[in-house]
């Protein structure tokens, strides 16, 4: 008797179909991955870039004049820093600020993305900046005719000059600008060594280092980018709330 068969069973249909669905479920979430993973390199490397300039400009207030001595000299230079880079608009003075930064602040603008408009204007001031970043690191994200550096997933990187609050690579938290006898702790390049060891007890600050951050795949920083008084600073939501989870996957150029 001949039992060969010329077609499927419907059962069997079923099974080829769930396997090649699981197969191509796999396959996707492995594409989402590796891209996830460009997008990830392609952020770092932009951040890298972005380091570099800033703390080059950072570096420079080690031997700016200004007037004054000891708290006043230290206090008109943080000013100077305040003024020349800013991190909110509010911050923008119509004496000391470079024209570039006081002609963007004549525009509309979204606070949310005052740093990172600000970081846009601080960097492309400086020279060789234009000929570092591709189009694929700059876009105008909101629309309003001020640029921002972008991360891998299209989102605006954000600029935090005194991240006081945040955790430094030792674990320990920034709490606020002062001097410390802390090793773990770097002291502040802009004070003397022989003027903190007369000041232990002054508020002589230590080392903030401006903070570059991306939001990561979530696009949540998890930072507070508001300003605390005089003294902008970030806490991050790490122990003060109770969801910290968008805080875990920021890329910046504190963890490269």
């Amino acid at each position: 008797m001949n039992t060969s068969r010329s077609a499927f069973t419907l059962m069997e249909m079923l099974v080829v179909i769930a396997l090649l669905t699981t197969l191509m479920g796999l396959g996707a979430a492995g594409v989402r991955v590796a891209d996830n993973m460009s997008k990830e390199t392609r952020t770092r490397s932009t951040i890298l870039k972005l380091n570099q300039f800033v703390m080059e400009k950072y570096a420079s207030y080690q031997y700016r004049r200004v007037p004054g001595r000891g708290e006043t000299r230290l206090q008109n230079l943080y000013n100077l820093m305040r003024y020349e880079m800013p991190d909110h608009w509010d911050e923008v003075n119509n004496t000391y600020s470079p024209y570039r930064i006081r002609l963007a602040k004549g525009k509309t603008h979204i606070a949310d993305l005052a740093s990172a408009e600000l970081l846009y204007q601080i960097v492309m001031g400086m020279p060789e900046a234009e000929s570092a970043f591709s189009s694929m690191e700059i876009a105008d994200t909101d629309g309003n005719g001020l640029m921002e550096f972008v991360d891998g997933w299209g989102n605006p990187i954000y600029f935090i000059r005194w991240p006081a609050g945040h955790y430094n690579e030792h674990g320990a938290v920034i709490s606020k600008l002062q001097l410390t006898n802390n090793p773990n702790i770097a002291p502040c390049p802009f004070v003397p060594a022989a003027f903190r060891s007369n000041n232990s007890g002054s508020n002589s600050n230590y080392a903030v280092f401006p903070l570059i951050v991306s939001g990561g795949q979530d696009r949540e920083t998890g930072l507070n980018h508001e300003v605390s008084g005089s003294t902008p600073c970030a806490k991050t939501e790490v122990g003060s709330v109770t969801d910290a989870s968008s805080y875990y996957d920021d890329i910046t150029n504190h963890n490269l």
